[in-house]
């Protein structure tokens, strides 16, 4: 690592135990004094006790690692000077080391077995609200990257990366009076718990989500009824639209696409619950040489809510048409998952879940049942297969599969979660078993155990441990069946 990223990293690092002991100092400055101890009171004396009005106590002082209250009042006084415009910043500092995530062959020389990296990704964003009911957002987002292993790959250093614009939009709260809103321009978008909807930008990472759209949503509150109404216009090249600062002509998706979609929620029909039913249409045409072109036509509902205060549950089923790349699509997805609260001390939870993909069947030439993920493509369970599915198709595009996941969520303290999950893996077909890597007949893909750990120090401070380990079963030949390993450590801070 060089002595600039050194130097940066103890910056920040610095930075945030300075947040922290700052904080602590001032609220031991701002505790207020114990009061002495009230003498014993005699029966007799009861009696002659004058009956005084109830005071309230005076909340307790702040935690060592909280701010005090003056301190987060000049914070928010900084990043909202005037009632017209605020801003704020944010830098995440990560480290990941990732082991044989492709190939799954330590010896594979077409990739390196093992990688150490770290992303330093920084945004600046702020609001203008010239009038009622109208904002104006814009964001910046500088990320660059510093490779300890291999030796001799190219970092993506300070002055090599792109500083993008990645939202830049006009949101109009209560169209003409009515319970609508509009936003205009790039922006984020996610819908559901993002098993379709959530990344426009998939190959950047998660260095940006952000979609060009038009989004309308509308809130029915007598029927307890939302309706979001999405046209959707991407870009592969960035420049197309907004030119980045110190531009690398890097692609963020395989092609330019367009999309329209309805999604409509309600949570009056079923009680306890959110009912929901999506219409999703996708157009693509390849800017990059394993692009996607055509047309996907995904038609779907969800339901998720309680069954009681201790049993949640969560189920969506999708179905795709049209056509991509000289053939017809017809495939199915299935997403679920129930979950058990204790509703304890610690608020313990288990979990199960099953997840199912299509996958193309081999000998049906004119027709692929492979399973699109349309905008889902982010970790949504792993962060080894992601990159593993580069083989079959491209980044993060999960397809083919049967997931039957078990996992288990504690609180040990407050501010801490801790989630352990262990994954059965298998194919629905063996869509390529032609191809190097891949046996003729097996279909079991493997086992995945995954662990994270997230600590909220403070509103300002926060950050998380992720531990992955792939065991890769029959699916994979011998050749391509060694375990894989992702390891993260993130510090995000905020203002």
């Amino acid at each position: 690592m060089s002595k600039i990223v050194r130097a940066y990293l103890w910056t920040m690092i610095g930075v945030a135990v300075l947040l922290a002991w700052t904080g602590s100092a001032l609220a031991q400055e701002t505790a207020p004094a114990a009061e002495p101890a009230a003498p014993a009171v005699t029966e007799q004396e009861v009696i002659e006790v004058e009956v005084v009005e109830e005071q309230t106590p005076p909340p307790p002082p702040p935690s060592g690692l909280e701010f005090s209250p003056e301190v987060e009042s000049f914070i928010a006084q900084l990043k909202q000077p005037v009632p017209w415009f605020k801003w704020g910043v944010d830098q995440r500092l990560r480290d990941e080391y990732l082991h044989n995530v492709v190939f799954l062959n330590t010896h594979d020389n077409r990739a390196p077995a093992d990688e150490n990296y770290g992303r330093w990704r920084t945004r600046l964003w702020g609001t203008l609200s010239p009038v009622e009911d109208i904002d104006i957002n814009a964001r910046l987002t500088w990320e660059w990257r510093n490779y300890c292993t291999p030796p001799g790959k190219l970092s993506i250093n300070a002055e090599e990366s792109e500083v993008l614009l990645d939202t830049a939009n006009v949101v109009w709260h209560n169209m003409f009076g009515q319970p609508v809103d509009m936003v205009v321009g790039r922006q984020d978008i996610v819908l559901g718990n993002g098993w379709l909807v959530l990344d426009g930008t998939p190959l950047d990472g998660s260095r940006t989500i952000y979609f060009d759209a038009v989004r309308f949503t509308a809130k029915l509150e007598e029927s307890k009824t939302n309706i979001d109404l999405i046209y959707i216009d991407q870009a592969a090249d960035p420049s197309d639209r907004v030119k980045p600062f110190n531009d690398q002509d890097a692609l963020v998706t395989e092609q330019d696409e367009r999309g329209a979609i309805l999604w409509v929620t309600n949570k009056s029909l079923v009680p306890n619950a959110e009912v929901g039913g999506y219409f999703i249409y996708k157009h693509m045409n390849a800017e990059a040489a394993n692009g996607d072109t055509g047309n996907i036509y995904t038609y779907g509902g969800r339901i998720t809510g309680d069954l009681d205060e201790h049993w949640n549950y969560y189920a969506e089923l999708a179905q795709q048409l049209g056509h991509k790349n000289r053939q017809d699509v017809c495939a199915l997805g299935f997403n679920s998952k129930l979950t058990y609260k204790f509703n304890d001390k610690y608020n313990n939870q288990l979990r199960v879940g099953y997840e199912f993909l299509s996958g193309d069947e081999p000998g049906t030439d004119s027709t692929n049942e492979a399973w699109d993920n349309l905008w889902g493509r982010w970790p949504q369970f792993t962060e080894i297969l992601i990159r593993t599915y580069t083989r079959e198709t491209r980044i993060a595009q999960v397809t083919n599969m049967h997931r039957l996941g078990f996992g288990w969520t504690v609180y040990p303290h407050e501010k801490i979660e801790m989630c352990t999950d262990y994954n059965l893996l298998f194919a629905d077909e063996n869509s390529y078993r032609d191809r190097w890597g891949f046996s003729d007949s097996g279909c079991f893909r493997g086992q995945l155990l995954s662990w994270l750990l997230r600590y909220k120090i403070n509103k300002h401070v926060s950050g998380h441990l992720v531990s992955e380990f792939f065991f890769p079963g029959d699916y994979y030949t011998d050749e391509s069946n060694d375990p894989a390993v992702f390891l993260r450590a993130e510090v995000v801070l905020s203002l």
